[in-house]
């Protein structure tokens, strides 16, 4: 009877300590689950005020553009500024499909780090595109803001246009790389390293 009551409570406890484990294992799934959708959400803010911001701006350049058309010297740097700066639009639409699709709550672990990854790639292929575009967007951009918003003409000035191309980027790259590190990269980093420790976790059971 001694024996059976033993492995009546063994039983109870391998049954308890089971229910732990998957208690436990459930609650740290759901926990980094939550903080990587927590750490992804910081780059799709940022994305939705990017494609608000430069939809905007596209709108007045192209306006700008169209309302100085007669002139050459405006016309090209507007058509350019305003190509630049759809590719930016299209771009930032783009990641934010990709991330609006990641599913955190019904995808294995396997596909969750195949999206991140995927986004990833594509981060960086854009993010290419957007630093090497910044002097050319300067440069354009200046002669059409300037008679558009103060009926400026830059090319008036040349030393000027020099200066504040020069200054533009000078402040401008700085503030890209740090949004860039801080908003898109340290969030990606930090959201692998959770699925990263789900799936340890997953492949140790």
């Amino acid at each position: 009877m001694e024996l059976e009551e033993l492995k009546s409570a063994w039983a109870q406890y391998d049954k308890k300590l089971s229910q732990n484990l998957k208690l436990n294992e459930e609650l740290l799934r759901k926990m980094n689950l939550e903080k990587s959708k927590k750490e992804m959400n910081t780059p799709l803010t940022s994305e939705f005020i990017s494609v608000t911001g430069c939809t905007i701006f596209l709108l007045f350049i192209a306006s700008a553009t169209i309302r100085y058309s007669y002139e050459l010297k405006f016309l090209l740097p507007g058509l350019i500024t305003s190509i630049i700066v759809a590719i930016w639009v299209y771009n930032s639409f783009s990641r934010i499909r990709l991330l609006t699709n990641i599913d955190y709550y019904y995808s294995s672990i396997v596909e969750l780090q195949k999206s991140i990854h995927t986004f990833n790639q594509k981060y960086q292929k854009y993010k290419k595109f957007e630093l090497y575009s910044i002097p050319i967007f300067a440069i354009s951009a200046m002669p059409i803001l300037g008679i558009a918003l103060t009926n400026f003409d830059i090319y008036e000035h040349p030393i000027l246009f020099i200066i504040e191309i020069v200054l533009s980027l000078i402040l401008g790259y700085p503030v890209t790389i740090w949004g860039y590190k801080n908003l898109y990269e340290k969030k990606i980093r930090n959201t692998t390293k959770f699925l990263d420790e789900l799936s340890r976790f997953e492949k140790e059971e």
